[in-house]
C-alpha cells in the first residue's frame, strides 16, 4: 500500500469539497486548491453545511487547508496524491494539468475524478513519465456515503501504481474498487442512466404517474427509497441529461443508443429551469412542508399525488426475501408487473451485451451497481432471482435479442450466474464458458459464507451462532420478519444466552455479535411490547426486559472477550447490546442512540447504566456523584440523540475511547475477529461497577428544568412524566447520593420498573402504535 501523508484536491466545488472532507474523515491532511483563496475558503465552508454531513466530525475540517493556484502551487510538491475534481471540461482539465505538472514530485500519483471523459484524452498532453502514475478515480457522489470508486487506467499506467493505490481506496478510505474500461460513462453511470431512461420512456408509454413509478422502483425492488424520479430531482435533471447525452454522443456503435436521447418533456423541463431539488421543482414540487405535488409528464402540470394500488405490489409484499419479491412482481400479470418486467428485461439484456466492453466480468458490473447506485442486488444477481432460463425463455417468446454468450451458457447446463460450492461463491465467466471462484478480499468475512461452509452451530428464527474459525464464534442477527432492521425479539435474546454458554463450554476464545444485513438493530420488537401493554400483561413485559438485562450482564462479565460489530442503525436495544460488550468495532457509518423516549419509554435493558458507565470514564471529575455526568446522560437519552457517524457516537458517549472504527463495512467482522484474538491472551473479566450519583439534590435540578420546558411549550405533560422517570433512574433512585454508591443491579431494577410502568400509560401505548403505523414519533 502506498503511504499517503497528504493529498492535494484540485477544485473545491461540490465534489472536490466533499472529497477533501472524506479524506479528512480518514485522518489525511488535505490542501484544497481553487482559482482564488476566497473561492477555496468558501468552497470548504460550504462543504461543512452540506446535508447529509460530508464530515464524520465537524472538527475534521481543521485537516483541510484552502489554497489557491496563484500563491500556493509549490505546496503540491508536499503531496503524495493529487486528485483533480474540477468541472467536466477536457480543455479546463488539461490546462490545469499543465499548471501543476512542474510541482508534482517524482513518486506522487495524479488522478482525475471525471465521470465520463476518456483517460486517453485526459492524458494526451501529460509527460510520458507522469502517465505511468496517472489514472481515473471516479468517486460517486456523495463520496462519504457512496462506496464505489471506479478505477480506469491509461494504457501506459504502471500496474504497480494501481496495486499500491487500491488498498488506499479500500482500507484507508473504506471504498469498494471496480476496474472499468475506458468507455462512455464507464460502468455504473452507463447502466444506471440507461435504466433510468428506460423507466422514463415506459412511464409515459404506460401512462403511469411519477409517484406510482417511484413506488415500483424504490425499496420494493431493493433500490434506494428515492427510486427513479426523486433521484433524478436530487441529482439534477441537467446532470442526468448531461450523462445521458454523453452516452449518446459517444455511443455510435451502441445498438441501444436511441434510448439515451432526451425525451421532449425532459428537454422542456430543463428549458423551463425545472431542474429538480436545486431549483425547487422538477418531477416533484414542494408547495409547503406537508404538500408535495408531482408532475404529469404528458401535460407538464403539477397535481396532488395519488398512488394507485397494484395487485403485483401486494403480491410482492407477501414475501420477506428480496429475491422472492422481485420474481413475484416481475411475473405479475397486472400493469405493475408488465412495467417492471419491461424495465428489468431491457436493463438485464443491456448489461449482458456490455460484458467485455465496459468490464471484463459480471462481478464488476454487479459491484458497480450495488456500490454506485445503492442497489441491494446487482443486475446479474437480480437475473438469478428471476430465474435465468425462465426469464430468457420469456424474452425469446417476446422476440428480444439474446446475447450469444447467454445462449451458450444455458445450453452448457449453467442455470445461474452465481453458485455456492464448498463455502465459496463461484461466478460464471462468459469468456471461458465455465464457473470460476469469485475474487474475495482477504479481509472480507461474512456470516453468509461461513454458514454456507457448514459452520452454523445453531440456527434460530432471528439469530444464529456461527463458527468464524480460529476458535471465534459469532452471533448473526437475521430477523425472520424484518431482516433489514433486526428488531430484538425472544429469538435474539435466547441466541445470545445460548452463545454465551456454548463458547465457555466448548473452550472457544471469544464471541462476536454482528450481522450481514443493512442495519445491526433498530431496537426492541415494539409489536411485542404494544400487544402485551394492550393486554395489560405487565408480568410478560417485566420478564422479557429482565431476561434481556440478565443476558446482557452475562455478556459483559463473560469469562472470554465479547466484541460487537455494529453497522447502520444500532438504536435502543441495539445500543444496549453493543454497550454490554468488551469492545465495539463499529462501521464508520453508525447511527447509534437511545431513542426510547420517542415511543413514550426510557431504556429498560441497561441503556441508562451503560451511558452512566461510559460518561463516568469520559467526563473526569474529582467530585463523587458528579452532576455533569448525569446531566449529559439525561440530555443524550432525554432528547433521543442519534449519532450521524461512529465518530459522533464517540463524542456522545455511545462509543468509548478503546472502541475501534472501521471505514470499510466489508472488513468489519474480520477486524472484530482480530480484536478477539488479541484480547484472548491473559483476558481478565471485568469487575462489577458501583456508581455514586447525586440522588435527590440532582433530581431537584433536573425537575426544575423539566418544569421550564413544559411551561415554555417545548415538551408535553407526558414528555415531562417520562423525563422525571428518567431522572429518577439516572440520579440513583431512592438510594442515590454523592456518598452512597449504588450497584449495577439496583440501577437495572429501577430502570426496568420505570420501563414497565410507562408501558401502562395510555399516551405511551398511543405513541408505540403511531410509530409502528406511521414510522415517526407522535407528540401527545
Amino acid at each position: 500500500m502506498k503511504s499517503i501523508n497528504r493529498v492535494a484536491v484540485l477544485g473545491t466545488g461540490i465534489m472536490g469539497g466533499q472529497l477533501a472532507a472524506h479524506l479528512s474523515n480518514a485522518g489525511i491532511p488535505v490542501y484544497a486548491f481553487d482559482m482564488t483563496q476566497e473561492v477555496a475558503e468558501k468552497g470548504i465552508a460550504f462543504t461543512k453545511s452540506i446535508k447529509p454531513n460530508a464530515f464524520y466530525n465537524p472538527k475534521n475540517i481543521d485537516l483541510i487547508t484552502p489554497m489557491n493556484y496563484e500563491k500556493h502551487l509549490q505546496k503540491i510538491s508536499e503531496c503524495d496524491w493529487i486528485i483533480e475534481a474540477i468541472a467536466e471540461r477536457l480543455d479546463w482539465k488539461q490546462s490545469l494539468y499543465e499548471k501543476v505538472i512542474p510541482h508534482i514530485k517524482s513518486d506522487a500519483v495524479l488522478t482525475s475524478n471525471t465521470s465520463g471523459i476518456s483517460i486517453v484524452e485526459l492524458a494526451e498532453k501529460l509527460p510520458s513519465e507522469l502517465r505511468k502514475r496517472f489514472f481515473i478515480t471516479h468517486f460517486f457522489n456523495p463520496p462519504r456515503y457512496m462506496k464505489l470508486v471506479e478505477i480506469i487506467p491509461h494504457p501506459e499506467t504502471d500496474k504497480t501504481v494501481i496495486s499500491d493505490m487500491t488498498p488506499v481506496m479500500e482500507e484507508v478510505l473504506g471504498k469498494g474498487v471496480v476496474f472499468a474500461k475506458d468507455t462512455a460513462n464507464f460502468i455504473a453511470n452507463r447502466i444506471g442512466v440507461y435504466g433510468m431512461m428506460v423507466t422514463l420512456a415506459e412511464t409515459k408509454k404506460r401512462k403511469l404517474s411519477v409517484e406510482d413509478v417511484d413506488g415500483l422502483t424504490g425499496t420494493l425492488i431493493g433500490h434506494p427509497k428515492s427510486a427513479t424520479f426523486r433521484t433524478a430531482d436530487v441529482v439534477g435533471l441537467d446532470t442526468l441529461s448531461f450523462v445521458a447525452q454523453n452516452s449518446y454522443s459517444k455511443g455510435e456503435n451502441d445498438p441501444q443508443r436511441e434510448i439515451f436521447k432526451i425525451p421532449d418533456y425532459l428537454e422542456t423541463m430543463i428549458k423551463n429551469g425545472w431542474l429538480g431539488q436545486k431549483s425547487g421543482q422538477g418531477f416533484y414540487k414542494k408547495l409547503d412542508k406537508k404538500n408535495i405535488h408531482s408532475l404529469d409528464v404528458t401535460t407538464l402540470e403539477y397535481r396532488p399525488q395519488k398512488k394507485k394500488r397494484f395487485s403485483g405490489v401486494r403480491l410482492a409484499k407477501t414475501h420477506t426475501r428480496l429475491e422472492d419479491k422481485l420474481k413475484a412482481l416481475a411475473y405479475s400479470p397486472d400493469v405493475a408487473g408488465e412495467f417492471t418486467w419491461e424495465v428489468f428485461a431491457k436493463t438485464l439484456l443491456y448489461c449482458a451485451h456490455l460484458v467485455g466492453e465496459i468490464a471484463d466480468d459480471i462481478v464488476s458490473i454487479d459491484k458497480a451497481m450495488r456500490w454506485g447506485f445503492g442497489w441491494e442486488l446487482g443486475p446479474f444477481e437480480m437475473w438469478d432471482a428471476l430465474g435465468l432460463k425462465e426469464s430468457v425463455d420469456r424474452m425469446q417468446r417476446e422476440g428480444r435479442k439474446i446475447p450469444t454468450w447467454i445462449g451458450q451458457m444455458i445450453s452448457s447446463g449453467h442455470t445461474s450466474f452465481y453458485t455456492m460450492q464448498n463455502g465459496k461463491i463461484n461466478t460464471y465467466r462468459p469468456d471461458e464458458n465455465q464457473n470460476r471462484p469469485t475474487p474475495m478480499h482477504e479481509k472480507s468475512l461474512t456470516f453468509k459464507l461461513q454458514s454456507a461452509t457448514g459452520n452454523t452451530i445453531r440456527k434460530g428464527w432471528s439469530a444464529s451462532l456461527v463458527d468464524l474459525g480460529e476458535g471465534v464464534a459469532g452471533v448473526n442477527f437475521h430477523s425472520v420478519l424484518k431482516a433489514e432492521l433486526n428488531p430484538i425479539d425472544g429469538s435474539i435474546i435466547e441466541t445470545l444466552l445460548f452463545a454465551t454458554r456454548w463458547v465457555e463450554e466448548n473452550g472457544y476464545k471469544g464471541l462476536i455479535i454482528s450481522g450481514d444485513g443493512q442495519h445491526f438493530s433498530a431496537g426492541a420488537n415494539l409489536n411485542l411490547i404494544l400487544n402485551a401493554s394492550i393486554r395489560k400483561d405487565w408480568d410478560s413485559i417485566d420478564q422479557l426486559t429482565g431476561q434481556m438485562q440478565t443476558v446482557l450482564q452475562g455478556l459483559k462479565y463473560a469469562p472470554f472477550p465479547v466484541i460487537s460489530a455494529p453497522f447502520g442503525m444500532a438504536l435502543g436495544g441495539g445500543f444496549e447490546i453493543i454497550g454490554a460488550t468488551d469492545m465495539i468495532v463499529a462501521a464508520a457509518e453508525l447511527y447509534c442512540g437511545l431513542v426510547e423516549v420517542g415511543v413514550g419509554l426510557i431504556p429498560g435493558a441497561g441503556g441508562n447504566l451503560r451511558m452512566l458507565s461510559n460518561l463516568s470514564k469520559k467526563i473526569k471529575s474529582p467530585m463523587p456523584g458528579a452532576f455533569p455526568i448525569v446531566q449529559k446522560a439525561f440530555e443524550t437519552i432525554g432528547f433521543a440523540r442519534v449519532s450521524s457517524s461512529a465518530k459522533e457516537a464517540e463524542a456522545l458517549g455511545y462509543l468509548r475511547k478503546h472502541d475501534h472504527i472501521v471505514l470499510n463495512r466489508d472488513f468489519l467482522i474480520w477486524e472484530a475477529k482480530q480484536q478477539v484474538l488479541k484480547l484472548t491472551e491473559g483476558y481478565q473479566p471485568l469487575e462489577p461497577e458501583t456508581f455514586k450519583l447525586p440522588g435527590v439534590s440532582g433530581r431537584l435540578v433536573v425537575d426544575s428544568s423539566i418544569k421550564g420546558f413544559v411551561k415554555s411549550g417545548k415538551i408535553s405533560e407526558h414528555d415531562a412524566l417520562i423525563a422525571k422517570k428518567l431522572a429518577f433512574v439516572l440520579t440513583g433512585g431512592s438510594k442515590g447520593g454523592p456518598f452512597k454508591p449504588v450497584s449495577e443491579q439496583y440501577l437495572l431494577d429501577i430502570e426496568r420498573e420505570a420501563f414497565v410502568s410507562l408501558c401502562g400509560e395510555a399516551k405511551t401505548i398511543a405513541r408505540i402504535g403511531f410509530m409502528l403505523k406511521k414510522g415517526k414519533p407522535l407528540r401527545n
